[in-house]
C-alpha cells in the first residue's frame, strides 16, 4: 500500500499542468503590439514619443514569453479551455485583422470638446499664423483679445466634422483630438466653421479642408469669439495620422 501511495503521489507531482493560455494571450498581444510599431500603426493608440519604448518592452516580454512556455513544457493535461480558446482567437481578430479605428465626433461630444483649452496663450505670441495647428486655434477663438489681432486671418485647416453644442443649422465645429499619452486620454478640440445648412453636405466623422478667415462673432457656442468663415470646403480623406501631439 505504501509503495502504492508513493507512486500516485510521484505521478500527481510530474503531472504538467494544462495549456499556459495566459502565455499564449501575452505573447499574442506582444507580438501584435510590435506588428502595430513596425506598420505605423501603433500611432492611433499611444503618442509617437511612447512607440520605441512600447515596442522594445513588448519584445522583452515576446521574448519572455516564449522562454516561459519552453521551461515550463507544453501540456494539454487538464483539458481544453474554450473560453481561452475563444479569447485567443479574439485577441487575433482585434489587434491583427481588424483596422484599428480612431476616435469619432460621437467620442467628441461624450468628452465636452475644447475643454481643456483654455491655456496661456502668449506662448503663440509672435509666432507664424500659418504655422498654427487646429489645437492653436481652437485655444486662440476663445481667447478675446484674439479679436484684433487675429480678425481677418486666412486659415486652412483640416478636421472632421461634428455638430455644436446646441446643433445649430448654419454652423459646425471642425474638430481632431489631442493625444497626450494614449487615446484613452485623447481630448477634442474644435473651431467653429459658418455654413448655412451644412448638414445637407456633410455628415459627423466627414473629414473637410476648410479655407477660409476668421471672423468676430458674439453668439457662437461654447464661447468662441472667432469664427471661420469659409471660402471652400474640400472632403479628404482621413489622414494617416488623426491626431494632434
Amino acid at each position: 500500500m505504501s509503495h502504492d501511495h508513493d507512486h500516485a503521489s510521484y505521478d500527481h507531482q510530474e503531472s504538467p499542468g494544462g495549456f499556459p493560455w495566459g502565455l499564449l494571450l501575452g505573447l499574442i498581444g506582444a507580438v501584435a503590439i510590435c506588428w502595430l510599431g513596425v506598420t505605423g500603426r501603433l500611432n492611433l493608440y499611444i503618442h509617437p514619443r511612447y512607440n520605441l519604448f512600447t515596442v522594445v518592452m513588448a519584445g522583452l516580454a515576446a521574448v519572455a514569453a516564449v522562454a516561459a512556455w519552453v521551461i515550463r513544457g507544453r501540456s494539454t493535461a487538464g483539458g481544453r479551455s474554450w473560453a481561452a480558446v475563444a479569447a485567443a482567437a479574439a485577441m487575433v481578430v482585434a489587434l491583427l485583422i481588424v483596422p484599428p479605428s480612431t476616435l469619432t465626433a460621437a467620442s467628441a461630444q461624450q468628452r465636452s470638446p475644447n475643454s481643456g483649452t483654455d491655456a496661456d496663450t502668449t506662448a503663440l505670441a509672435g509666432a507664424n499664423p500659418a504655422t498654427f495647428k487646429l489645437r492653436d486655434w481652437a485655444m486662440l477663438v476663445n481667447d478675446p483679445d484674439s479679436v484684433a489681432k487675429y480678425s481677418g486671418q486666412q486659415v486652412k485647416l483640416t478636421g472632421f466634422v461634428l455638430p455644436t453644442d446646441d446643433k445649430r443649422d448654419g454652423m459646425f465645429y471642425l474638430g481632431r483630438f489631442v493625444v497626450t499619452c494614449c487615446t484613452v486620454d485623447a481630448r477634442p478640440v474644435v473651431v467653429t466653421v459658418v455654413k448655412a445648412e451644412w448638414a445637407k453636405s456633410y455628415k459627423p466623422d466627414h473629414w473637410l479642408e476648410v479655407t477660409g478667415r476668421l471672423v468676430p462673432i458674439e453668439d457662437a457656442p461654447g464661447g468662441a469669439v472667432l469664427v471661420v468663415q469659409p471660402s471652400a470646403i474640400k472632403p479628404v480623406p482621413a489622414p494617416d495620422t488623426p491626431y494632434e501631439y
